[in-house]
């Protein structure tokens, strides 16, 4: 710099000044952007990698994890370039522990769960790696996965696809609404133990039924094949509808618990509006927008926010829709009054 000082006195020309001036300048640039350049070039080498835990039955179909891939899309990420996401398929839950037991021995960057078994079984697995929540969690807090929803200040946090266990009381009252002849309902729900969500959502639902003038025939599964053989049982003569405490256990069991209901004349209640395609009615938030929030979590956690400091979201908006084509098949009549307070209505 002494030397270029020198010449700078020298040279007594405004055009060798400035031509002087303008490689210092370029020196300069090229020094800056060489600096930059290589924490730059370090961030777009790194290849972020997020390990998907989910319930039981094809993942990749399901709106929340469909939801989540654009999302992340949208953020910037690209499998194969700069993400690999994991997202594998299973049979049974017992084959989600080892799943977990692997991502944690990689060192994923994050935990994606969708079911509520699945966040316990990540929740269980790891303290150290961020998991996200996406689906089947109904409260957190009371599960024990967050300290609050404001500041969770675990290495969880997430979207919870429900406003707390209540709901399902509101959800049955709706189902006697659309169903006035609704006396005895079959009751399906998820009796493994590992989601304390499930019992709750149990007692609420047992709670409300006396209420309403509602006799529970329990349908307690463990397994896919535990939901087949109950509905087997299942007739006109010993029931006036199908109620389901929603768990991802019976993910791939929802089209034959539909076809099997409007086969046997039955009303089935649908654990999301995507279902109300063949179920008479539901009353649910949008899984799609869910996963697609969780990628929000997702990028933000990868770009150095931690879990902790997230808070835990609930769905805001609930859409009560109303299937009137099944309506027809099974020969069922839907109230005007209760017709005209459904957000949708399939014709």
């Amino acid at each position: 710099m002494t030397v270029v000082s020198d010449r700078l006195s020298v040279v007594g020309n405004s055009t060798g000044a400035k031509l002087i001036s303008g490689k210092i300048l370029v020196w300069l640039l090229t020094t800056v952007l060489l600096t930059t350049a290589a924490p730059a070039a370090e961030q777009q080498g790194k290849i972020y990698r997020i390990g998907v835990l989910a319930a039981p039955g094809k993942a990749e179909e399901r709106l929340e994890i469909k939801g989540l891939r654009a999302g992340l899309t949208e953020a910037g990420y690209v499998e194969g370039k700069n993400l690999q996401l994991n997202i594998p398929n299973v049979k049974t839950y017992d084959e989600l522990r080892p799943i977990a037991k692997g991502y944690v021995e990689r060192k994923v960057d994050v935990i994606v769960t969708n079911g509520g078994t699945a966040t316990e079984i990540a929740n269980r697995t790891t303290k150290k790696i961020p998991v996200v929540f996406i689906w089947g969690v109904t409260d957190p807090v009371e599960s024990g996965l967050v300290k609050s929803l404001a500041r969770p200040d675990m290495n969880v946090t997430g979207l919870t696809n429900e406003a707390g266990a209540e709901i399902y009381g509101k959800r049955l009252e709706l189902f006697k609404e659309v169903v006035p002849s609704l006396r005895r309902v079959v009751l399906l729900y998820n009796a493994r133990g590992e989601n304390p969500d499930h019992a709750r959502r149990l007692t609420v639902v047992r709670e409300a039924a006396p209420k309403l003038g509602l006799t529970l025939n329990e349908k307690p599964a463990k397994s896919v094949g535990d939901t087949n053989e109950m509905l087997r049982s299942v007739s006109k003569e010993n029931s006036d509808g199908i109620f389901i405490i929603c768990s991802g256990l019976f993910s791939e069991s929802y089209k034959k618990i539909n076809a099997l209901a409007i086969q046997k004349k039955l009303p089935a209640w649908g654990c999301s509006a995507e279902q109300s395609v063949e179920a008479l009615v539901s009353y649910s938030p949008d899984r799609y927008r869910n996963g697609q929030r969780g990628a929000w979590y997702v990028d933000k956690i990868l770009k150095g926010a931690k879990p902790a400091e997230l808070p835990v979201e609930q769905p805001l908006k609930f859409e009560f829709v109303i299937n009137l084509q099944t309506a027809k098949q099974i020969g069922l009549t839907i109230p005007p009054n209760v017709l005209g307070r459904a957000d949708r209505v399939i014709r």
